[in-house]
């Protein structure tokens, strides 16, 4: 670096900061890291580093001045150095709360970091990313020389999932372990300004109007909604990761963000879609789309048939005795916004049915005769679910209810139809 940072303060666990609740939360976030190791190492790790078990390779300033040549506004909230075989510096910018991450801000700490040869910059916030190494897509710079600094983005669900995964599965010290746990409490806190992402775009209302009336959204429309989409599939990244006690990640086949991007585009401008794919554990798998178009939600997955028997409609059968409700003998329950889909060997086309006519036929003992059942095939191959809850359309235009619709949806599939 060209100056040292001077001033600042340490990070403890009890702020003397008094500037608001984002202080608070900074000095409380970079005093645990500090203080848990494996809680170091772990979020280090997701940006390329790594930590000493010693911790005299690690520090941290907040709010630090850097020569003296910048003014209040341009301070970072932290920097934080590795003094290994390599040394590593970055510059940390936080948000909490509704506070967005400001492209303006941030250009001017890749200025920063550039003139004074730090390493990266990090960011902090509540908007979402499906990676450490792939911050928010709005946030990439326009000029490309800035592009040679390392950004990283950490959300603060992000940091809670980690912290989750390092209480439950590290070697924690009896202290670590209370310090982490008090951690993610203060995360889970409903004052603690933390959350994950809950509201589409502004234009979101505008631009379902668009698509619904077969007009074409502005280009700003297109990028803003897709950035936003971006930040609600990692969210569900996370929110299925919890409830599957695993890491759930996004599958895609685009190599860059840029080239991710270009595909969510062509597919929003061919059919009016948003979509994602999540890759769950034993070859299971939920896909997540918004017809936006058309104001629905759907959501599909898929099951083995059981080799327990061999006669598909047999299969079938057991397949949907998994749902029976035992205390009420033949009732199911209502699952009349599923669809089932049965894939044949051999045979392109799949043969499809209400679930709940299925189990009608199930019940009359004439699933074998029923549009289920493939006419030439006796070898079934998959049964697909496809779930297309009512009540979207309702929802669909209100920036905060279609999250919250979707993300309530997206856990009773996965603890109805997926988790068996």
């Amino acid at each position: 670096m060209s100056e040292p940072f001077k001033g600042g303060q340490a990070a403890t666990l009890f702020p003397m900061m008094a500037n608001g609740l984002e202080d608070r939360a900074t000095c409380i976030f970079f005093s645990v890291i500090d203080l848990v190791y494996p809680f170091r190492d772990a979020l280090l790790n997701t940006i390329g580093q790594k930590a000493y078990k010693s911790g005299d390779d690690y520090s941290c300033l907040l709010r630090p001045s850097i020569g003296g040549r910048i003014t209040d506004k341009d301070i970072p909230d932290a920097v934080i150095s590795l003094n290994q075989k390599i040394s590593w510096t970055a510059l940390v910018e936080v948000k909490i709360g509704t506070s967005d991450l400001n492209q303006a801000q941030l250009s001017r700490y890749l200025n920063r970091a550039m003139s004074e040869r730090v390493d990266a910059l990090i960011t902090i916030s509540n908007e979402m990313c499906t990676a450490p190494s792939h911050p928010p897509l709005r946030l990439k710079p326009a000029e490309k020389r800035l592009r040679k600094i390392a950004h990283y983005h950490w959300s603060w669900r992000y940091i809670k999932f980690q912290a989750q995964l390092v209480l439950k599965s590290a070697d924690l010290s009896v202290l670590e372990a209370k310090v982490l746990s008090q951690f993610i409490d203060f995360l889970n806190h409903e004052k603690s300004g933390i959350h994950g992402y809950n509201s589409m775009p502004k234009c979101w209302s505008d631009f379902v109007d668009v698509l619904r009336d077969g007009g074409r959204p502005k280009a700003d429309d297109v990028d803003d909604v897709i950035s936003g989409w971006f930040q609600e599939t990692a969210d569900i990244s996370l929110i299925l990761s919890e409830f599957f006690d695993e890491t759930i990640e996004e599958v895609s086949n685009a190599k860059t963000l840029e080239l991710k991007k270009d595909v969510a585009e062509n597919l929003l401008k061919d059919s009016g879609d948003l979509q994602a794919r999540y890759k769950i554990s034993a070859g299971r798998y939920i896909n997540v789309l918004l017809d936006v178009d058309s104001r629905c939600v759907k959501f599909e997955t898929s099951h083995a048939p059981t080799d327990k028997v061999k006669t598909p409609y047999k299969q079938i059968e057991r397949f949907l005795n998994t749902y029976r409700d035992v205390a009420t003998e033949d009732e199911w329950g209502d699952h009349s916004d599923v669809r089932l889909f049965a894939r044949w060997s051999r045979y392109r086309d799949m043969t499809d049915a209400r679930m709940s006519d299925a189990m009608i036929d199930a019940i009359e003992d004439t699933l074998k005769d029923s549009k289920l059942i493939h006419p030439k095939s006796d070898n079934l191959s998959e049964i697909v679910i496809q779930y297309t809850p009512s009540g979207a359309a309702k929802s669909f235009r209100s920036r905060k209810k279609m999250i919250e619709f979707l993300e309530d949806e997206l856990l009773f599939f996965a603890e109805t139809y997926v988790q068996q």
